[in-house]
Formats: C-alpha cells, sequence, structure tokens
C-alpha cells in the first residue's frame, strides 16, 4: 500500500470513528524525562518522512519545540540507520507498549533500527531527556491530525491533501466560509482539493466537530 493510500485510509478510518462526535483536543509540552521508555505498540503506522519530502510528519513536530539531536537510544548492539534522527517516536512507560486512546504518552527523536516493531518490549536508555509529552493519543493518529487539536484562538481547522502529505491549518471563521479560495497552496487548476474541515466547539474542553468532508467516495 502506498504512503498516500495507507494515510488515506487513516483518513477515512478517522472520519468514520468521529463523525457523529466532538473528538477531544490535544497537548504537547516539552519535560524533561530520565527513566526508560518503550516503543508504543499500535503506532506502526505513524507516517514516515517521504524520501526529499519534510513532510508534516512527527519529526517537524519535534524540531518545533526545539528538540533536534540523534537518535536517543544509548542501548548497544544498534545498526543500520542509527544514530540518525529518523522519525519522532512514541514511547511510553509500559512494558507491554499499551497506550489507553485519550491517554499521555511522550515523543523522541529514534532512528528507524529502533522505531521498529522488533524493538517492541525492549526497555530503551536513554541520557538526553528533552521531549514532548503527548496528550489524547490515538492509535495511529497522523501528524496533521493531532497537531490541529492542539489549542488555538482560531474557530476552525482544516485538514488537507497537498504536495504528496496531509497538512492542516488553522482558520478565522471567514477562511473557512471561503476555504477553497484563499488560504490552500496553489495546485493543479483541474485537482480536486481533498480536505476535512472541523469546528471548535469550546465546551468543558475544546471539542473538535467534522463539519464538511470533501474525498474521494466519501458522502457527508
Amino acid at each position: 500500500m502506498t504512503t498516500e493510500n495507507s494515510e488515506m485510509k487513516k483518513v477515512l478510518d478517522f472520519i468514520k470513528r468521529y463523525k457523529d462526535i466532538g473528538v477531544e483536543s490535544t497537548g504537547a509540552e516539552v519535560v524533561y524525562f530520565s527513566d526508560g521508555l518503550y516503543n508504543v505498540d499500535g503506532s506502526t503506522h505513524d507516517p514516515k518522512k517521504i524520501p526529499d519530502h519534510e513532510g508534516d510528519n512527527w519529526k517537524p513536530l519535534l524540531i518545533s519545540y526545539g528538540i533536534d539531536s540523534n537518535c536517543y537510544v544509548t542501548n548497544s548492539g544498534a545498526e543500520g540507520s542509527h544514530p540518525n534522527f529518523s522519525v519522532g517516536g512514541h514511547m511510553t512507560t509500559n512494558s507491554d507498549g499499551s497506550v489507553k486512546t485519550g491517554g499521555i504518552c511522550y515523543l523522541m527523536p529514534l532512528c528507524h533500527w529502533h522505531n521498529s516493531t522488533s524493538k517492541n518490549k525492549i526497555l530503551f536508555n536513554h541520557t538526553e531527556t528533552k521531549m514532548l509529552k503527548l496528550s489524547g493519543y490515538n492509535q495511529a493518529d497522523l501528524a496533521a491530525t493531532f497537531q490541529l487539536r492542539l489549542p488555538s484562538k482560531e474557530p476552525y481547522a482544516i485538514l488537507y491533501y497537498s504536495e504528496e502529505s496531509w497538512q492542516y491549518q488553522d482558520l478565522t471563521e471567514e477562511q473557512a466560509m471561503n476555504k477553497r479560495t484563499d488560504f490552500l497552496p496553489k495546485i493543479n487548476s483541474e485537482e480536486e482539493v481533498k480536505y476535512v474541515l472541523f469546528e471548535r466547539v469550546n465546551k468543558a474542553q475544546t471539542l473538535h466537530y467534522i463539519r464538511e468532508v470533501n474525498l474521494p467516495g466519501t458522502v457527508y
């Protein structure tokens, strides 16, 4: 399955899961955490960096918070891509790799060798401690669907496909009403824009409701 098709399936699954309910907000907080960590079991399909393309994935999220170092893991026996900073790896203190929906996990720089299912249930030691503490975990969440649920003063957000990756942007109400012309990057005029429009509704906590979907084969 190609990266585009795999991520499209995750977007469609996300829509199916939340089409009738508001999805909760998320959070990303810089913390300093020194205890050993395990790979999250279930994040295998987190989007990886597309060759020669800085897509909207978990690595740029770490960098945007000033976290840009080689793979943190210091366990012996590393091969291949280590110690490159290949991806933002989802980590947990739970030895079985489990994280409940809506729960807490950590994000830190990993190489592809350590960010592998073959390394699940192996305790990773690390001397670098600066990482992100993520709240509102959803299994196999796209970086873009996670980030659009971070706190924002804008009442709308849009998830859209452009330049070989899923991206998001916060929108004012006026932009949301003119979403097809005002802000989207210039693309082939014959190509139909794939997007999902969300509205933020402030209740006890902010909920994100899907208001419009324009994806192939989707009726909403």
